[in-house]
């Protein structure tokens, strides 16, 4: 009985692992010298992306970097090779080398059917395009992204700033203008506007921002109807975005220096109360298009301010949208 189990154990561990086994015989290099290092390091790379990304293991060819082999199957031989290493799929693809550009295609079919249950494909204009764009398709791997639009900040390539879908920053200098506004507990929303100033260091963004919330008309505590606020400040703080895609959500925070004032409505000249001093500011938000020459911020963040006005500390929620554009060096 035990060994009725164990055999059994082992036969569906075999089918289990089988589902998710993918035969490739490596790259087949069309129109460029066929070099045995170039097809070897593209099939490993394309591998060991997949499978970091993917529950896939994908066996290599044993011939791929040997002399003369160019990686060239009919579908015939891929699915006996499949069939013999008990793979469920196997994969086909192709290098070409047209007019100055690298173009990439790989496609998955199922062994015992010989249909195509996946495709992909990706451009790049110079060699050193090759990395990033497998590093694409190792992610969009059976899945419905692509590699054409799946793409991280630092794996835009030479022919993606050629294009018009994606501009890559050539500086990781931004200037912007933000309109938004304030919102404060019981009270009206102030309603806002600024410069923002962005240094993009890849792993985080850090910001000089000024905001100036003109004159609403507020009561302070419900105490003190027919009142006016305004406010405003500097801030440096600190953007952590959750990945490294074009378009992410991002916490944020750091402090500030602000200031804010009250006078009566009637009384165009004279304050009422006037306070200034530092505070602390923490949020987060989404980032969209942030390896283009123009990317906009959505931000939402609690504003504390380390004062107090009119013996009141008025904390508020800003929000708003940055809209940025690259500054050349």
């Amino acid at each position: 009985m035990k060994t009725y189990l164990f055999l059994l154990a082992s036969l569906l561990g075999h089918l289990t692992t089988a589902q998710n086994v993918v035969y490739f015989p490596g790259f087949e290099l069309i129109n460029m010298e066929p070099t045995q290092g170039l097809q070897y390091s593209t099939s490993k790379l394309v591998k060991s992306y997949i499978e970091d990304n993917h529950s896939y293991t994908i066996l290599l060819d044993d011939r791929i970097g040997n002399e003369g082999y160019l990686g060239r199957q009919s579908l015939q031989e891929s699915v006996a090779q499949a069939a013999k290493m008990n793979a469920r799929f196997f994969m086909r693809g192709e290098i070409h080398f047209l007019q100055g550009v690298f173009i990439i295609s790989v496609g998955v079919y199922e062994t015992a059917s010989m249909e195509q249950v996946w495709h992909d494909m990706a451009k790049g204009a110079a060699e050193q395009d090759l990395d990033p764009l497998l590093s694409r398709i190792g992610r969009a791997f059976f899945s419905s992204k692509t590699a054409k639009t799946d793409i991280e900040i630092d794996e835009v390539t030479e022919y993606d700033q050629k294009g018009i879908e994606l501009a890559q920053i050539k500086v990781n200098h931004f200037v912007g203008v933000m309109l938004g506004g304030k919102a404060i507990p019981n009270e009206s929303t102030l309603s806002g506007f600024g410069l923002a100033y962005t240094y993009d260091a890849s792993t985080v963004l850090f910001n000089f921002d000024f905001e100036l919330f003109p004159s609403s008309t507020i009561s302070i505590n419900h105490s003190n109807p027919g009142q006016k606020m305004n406010s405003g400040g500097v801030s440096l703080g600190v953007t952590y975005p959750l990945s490294r895609k074009r378009s992410t959500f991002y916490l944020n925070g750091g402090m500030e220096y602000g200031y804010t004032t009250i006078k009566q409505a009637q009384d165009e000249w004279g304050d009422r109360a006037s306070a200034s001093g530092i505070g602390a500011y923490f949020g987060g938000g989404y980032l969209i298009n942030r390896n283009s020459t123009v990317n906009l911020r959505i931000f939402t963040a609690v504003s504390v301010p380390f004062y107090h006005v009119d013996n009141t500390n008025v904390t508020g929620i800003k929000f708003g949208i940055v809209t940025s554009f690259a500054k050349k060096r």
